[in-house]
């Protein structure tokens, strides 16, 4: 069955699902890769047995089941303050213009991505971002799913965050990146080429690499964290992880170190 997705900046705002392998007509497996986008990002595709994946976009190479991350730097823009704004509640779209060099000149470098009105007037909003100009002379309009409750004022202070399946990377604990890429979103099923579609497991039984160097072999059950030795591992979650994501659970009779496990995947 064909679909009428509109795969414009933002990609589509529903909350399509499908089950038992095909999601509204798209036929691509969840052992294929794709050069081409066939489904909205973040689409979720769910097994009668558990089993849930989403359909995400790589920003670089992957070796097959590793953990993935959210990338930290797509779509971002850090927390800033003291904008000309213009729009009203009720609008689809807002302008506004910062004090220099505040937004991307890069086309579409937000779409798809949230903005998070965290201070001052409609403090406390967010909002998902359709599209934009291309910003010029530090002045951007933003184009949202969704209308305006409150219009940002002078005093509104604004974050925008990534599509979390729009982007991702092997997930890095153990480098300049440990502070930023670790936001574990799933885990791929088979090797990724940078810049390719494919389904990322989110939640059920999985097979993932496993870090078993320094801890023993965790108990059934057992929580397992984003390896701090070796990008995209899974190793037992100790004391020392305190504060760290747990992404899954040890369900493998055995491990041995640098090898694959079985896994239940609780990122969902």
């Amino acid at each position: 069955m064909a679909n009428n997705w509109d795969f414009g900046p933002g990609h589509t705002n529903n909350g399509s699902v499908g089950v038992g392998g095909s999601i509204n007509g798209v036929t691509q497996s969840i052992y294929e890769e794709s050069s081409t986008q066939l489904a909205p990002l973040g689409s979720k595709l769910e097994f009668d047995d558990g089993r849930v994946f989403r359909y995400t976009k790589s920003a670089a190479g992957i070796t097959i089941g590793l953990v993935c991350a959210n990338d930290y730097s797509d779509g971002l823009l850090a927390e800033t303050d003291n904008f000309t704004v213009s729009g009203s509640a009720g609008d689809r779209e807002f302008s506004m213009t910062g004090g220099g060099s505040e937004f991307s000149t890069t086309a579409e470098a937000y779409a798809g991505s949230y903005i998070v009105f965290s201070d001052g007037t409609g403090g406390g909003s967010y909002y998902r971002i359709k599209d934009h100009t291309t910003a010029s002379s530090d002045k951007i309009t933003f184009q949202l799913y969704d209308k305006l409750v409150t219009a940002p004022g002078s005093d509104t202070d604004i974050i925008i965050v990534g599509n979390p399946y729009g982007a991702v990377i092997t997930a890095d604990r153990t480098s300049e990146g440990h502070n930023t890429d670790t936001f574990a979103v799933g885990v791929n099923p088979i090797a990724i080429t940078s810049g390719y579609y494919f389904w990322l497991q989110t939640k059920g039984i999985c097979a993932v690499k496993a870090d078993y160097g320094d801890t023993a072999t965790p108990h059934y059950g057992m929580e397992l964290v984003v390896s701090g030795n070796h990008d995209g591992q899974v190793e037992a979650k100790l004391d020392a992880d305190d504060g760290a994501r747990t992404i899954g659970y040890h369900v493998s009779p055995t491990g041995d170190d640098n090898t694959y496990i079985s896994a239940y995947l609780s990122c969902e």
